[in-house]
């Protein structure tokens, strides 16, 4: 290939990048991250990478991946977007040239902190990405930097999945913790010199009461002072620098397992989820904060240095002989305390747990169902069940602190009665001439610091066990397998057209319960409008919730484009799916940010015609702030039901997605300009938009291509376009037609 051909495609390749980039770029800015009107060589880097990396990526994953903050991206903004978006990095200090070719593209971070990207390597050299200039250049000379390898997250690879841990046998949580080994190593090897530094200073006391007091020879003083000098500085330094890891081993410890857990809570399948009670998933994101702190505890830290307690009882058989018989002898009934209290307090902290898990739930009920209480005169009886309720855990935690406290008591007499041992035998041990009185005091010393841990430990008996169960909580609940490690060959489909299938579906709520619909069967073509109508719990939303797969069918399959469901990865389907809930739900923030959730890239344009079209645009624009408005839980302006629905129609409208899924609209809204208007869009997305609309209304029936009618548990009555026009279905007294 000659030279100009060879330049030619590069200027195209390069053309064709940096239009791919400008196109993103405003796709992204348009959502609302500001940084990337004017894009900088971070950000350019970024969208850069993710085309080679995976050149089908949507916007939306983008947005979703980018950090919270809106400021220009840093090295560690790109390295922390292409994680969320499932790529694992591996850095590597090397040259441009000795990378290999099959760990292309990556990402080098050259001496002057400046990326490049080298996509490529061939026989000519590396074909590299120049951010700043937006150009492609072939590269024969040699570029040394950092230089980061991506590849995409296999979980299987991973120490916490449940295919490694299977064949490890670890837990979880021991797993997670592994990967900090390195820094707890360095953590124990300070926590070692720090006790060797600590021996020190009964050392010091023993030579000034041995060789300055009773040798009378205040010269060697000022000699042991620098020594002992020296050993506190020592001491400081360490301890700072132990505090300081475990510091960090505790903030990145709380970070990984909250966000693991949370992720995993959002990821479960849907029939775990509704199961739990609200107190229940709540208890589960908390759990771990009771571990947490513990990494930064003086009791954690006691337990640090309990394996160094051996240095401590060695030095004092060198220095009083027999007498390290007394702090051993204490050590035995520490341990002997340990276990006898332990087991009495795991069963209180078990009971305890399922006391206070039902006075969070019974608290949740109360204010969901506040009006009702009021309505119905229930107050004073629902005081009394609450005090019932809190009085049983109360007593409980009790009990708890009450053995806490015994034990305390029990570990301080220990210490106790080991320090008298040890000046009783020490006495005798210096009538006898076997040890100086300097040693008695060190020995004090040494046997207090020996103690020291196991007295801890001994106190922390209820926060340990604590500590514990929130840890087999977390292990139990990552042990529940999410909806994609269930089916871990699951396929996403590139575009759904719409086209859907049920075939002799049957559905009911658990095993126990009875059949909502049994034997559904029909076919929906892509673009066409079905209307589901029939008794209430007939199972209308149930259909709704299996198309999303929110549910699963106890027997037949349920198609999209020929694909059975089961086939299918569930969030790749629900992000090409709309859905319009019955009750709509919004979300702290703007009116704005609550719309661009399903389309971020969504134009101011496309916003005002679907406001329009869910005629919600005229109340909003009254609104003082308009779109920009706060609402959801923290909002300052309180939303009413209408307007709330007619917001969550707006953003199933601008999802534009080729399945739409309505579940009953209210007859009032029907009845005005929103439900002229969604006839208006029904007509004028026929052919290219499959439609599902729950409803009563025989207007909105009659133009349905397919009706399907949900009589309870008796068999659905499906009609097609040739019928529908002659339906006769009873509408709910008072209706408008």
């Amino acid at each position: 290939m000659s030279e100009v051909t060879q330049n030619v495609q590069l200027l195209t390749k390069s053309a064709e990048i940096r239009i791919e980039i400008s196109k993103l770029a405003s796709a992204i800015f348009l959502s609302g991250r500001t940084n990337f009107e004017s894009p900088g060589a971070w950000e350019i880097t970024l969208l850069a990478l993710l085309l080679e990396l995976e050149p089908t990526i949507t916007v939306d994953r983008i947005v979703e991946a980018l950090p919270f903050s809106k400021e220009p991206l840093k090295m560690e903004g790109v390295l922390n977007t292409i994680a969320n978006l499932g790529f694992y990095g591996r850095k590597h200090v090397d040259s441009i040239q000795r990378i290999d070719s099959r760990l292309f593209p990556a990402l080098m971070v050259n001496r002057h902190e400046e990326p490049i990207l080298p996509i490529r390597k061939d026989e000519n050299g590396v074909l590299v990405f120049d951010p700043e200039t937006q150009e492609l250049d072939e590269r024969s000379n040699d570029v040394n930097g950092v230089v980061w390898i991506f590849r995409r997250y296999e979980e299987n690879r991973q120490s916490t999945s449940h295919f490694q841990r299977k064949g490890s046998g670890k837990s979880w949580f021991i797993a997670t913790a592994n990967r900090f080994n390195g820094t707890l190593f360095q953590v124990s090897v300070v926590g070692f010199l720090l006790n060797l530094v600590a021996i020190s200073i009964p050392i010091y006391i023993m030579l000034v009461y041995d060789r300055v007091i009773a040798s009378a020879a205040p010269d060697v003083l000022p000699m042991l002072c620098v020594g002992a000098i020296a050993a506190m500085c020592f001491d400081g330094a360490f301890r700072a620098v132990r505090a300081s890891g475990l510091s960090w081993v505790s903030g990145r410890l709380d970070n990984i397992v909250g966000n693991r857990i949370f992720s995993h809570l959002l990821s479960l399948p849907p029939s775990i989820i509704e199961n739990a009670s609200v107190s229940s998933q709540i208890s589960r994101i908390k759990t771990f904060e009771a571990a947490r702190d513990f990494f930064s505890s003086p009791a954690f830290m006691s337990a640090l240095d309990a394996p160094f307690v051996v240095l401590s009882i060695v030095v004092l058989y060198f220095v009083a002989g027999p007498l390290f018989l007394v702090p051993v002898a204490a050590i035995g009934l520490y341990c002997v305390l340990f276990w006898l209290v332990r087991n009495k307090i795991k069963t209180i902290i078990r009971i305890a747990a399922k006391a206070s898990s039902a006075r969070q739930q019974f608290a949740i009920e109360t204010y969901e169902k506040i009006d009702t209480i009021r309505s119905q005169g229930l107050q004073e009886k629902w005081i009394r069940k609450f005090r019932d309720v809190s009085g049983r855990e109360m007593m409980l935690h009790f009990d708890m602190g009450f053995l806490g406290s015994v034990v305390e008591t029990l570990a301080h007499a220990i210490t106790l009665i080991s320090s008298v041992a040890t000046i009783g035998f020490g006495v005798h041990l210096i009538w006898e001439g076997q040890i100086s009185p300097g040693a008695l005091v060190a020995s004090m010393v040494l046997t207090w610091r020996a103690l020291v841990p196991f007295y801890s430990l001994c106190s922390m008996v209820p926060r340990l066990e604590q500590i514990r169960n929130s840890i087999l909580q977390i292990n139990d609940l990552m042990e529940v397998r999410s909806e994609i490690e269930e089916n871990p060959s699951a396929a996403k489909l590139p575009r759904v057209r719409g086209r859907i299938t049920f075939d002799n579906v049957s559905f009911k709520y658990g095993e126990a319960g009875d059949y909502v619909f049994k034997d559904l069967s029909f076919r929906v073509a892509a673009g066409d409008f079905v209307a589901l109508t029939g008794t209430t719990g007939g199972g209308k939303a149930s259909i709704l919730k299996l198309l999303q797969k929110l549910y699963q069918a106890e027997s037949g399959a349920v198609r999209i484009d020929g694909f059975d469901i089961r086939q299918l990865e569930a969030n790749s389907l629900r992000r090409q799916i709309a859905y319009v809930p019955k009750t709509p739900t919004l979300y702290s923030g703007s009116i704005l940010e609550n719309l661009k959730l399903v389309r971020p890239d969504a134009t101011d344009e496309q916003i005002q015609r679907v406001l329009a079209l869910s005629d919600a645009q005229d109340t909003i624009n009254r609104l003082p702030k308009g779109l920009e408005t706060q609402i959801g839980t923290k909002g300052q302006v309180e939303v009413n039901s209408s307007l709330a629905f007619k917001i969550s129609l707006a953003r199933g409208y601008l999802q534009e997605a080729s399945i739409l899924l309505i579940d009953e609209v209210p007859n009032s809204l029907l009845s005005d300009r929103l439900g002229m208007n969604l006839k208006k869009y029904l007509l004028d997305v026929r052919g290219q938009q499959t439609v599902f609309l729950s409803t009563y209304r025989t207007d909105f029936i009659n133009m349905a291509t397919t009706v399907i009618n949900l009589k309870g548990r008796e068999k659905p009555f499906v009609q097609s376009s040739d019928t529908t026009q002659s339906t006769n279905i009873q509408k709910p007294a008072g209706e408008a037609a």
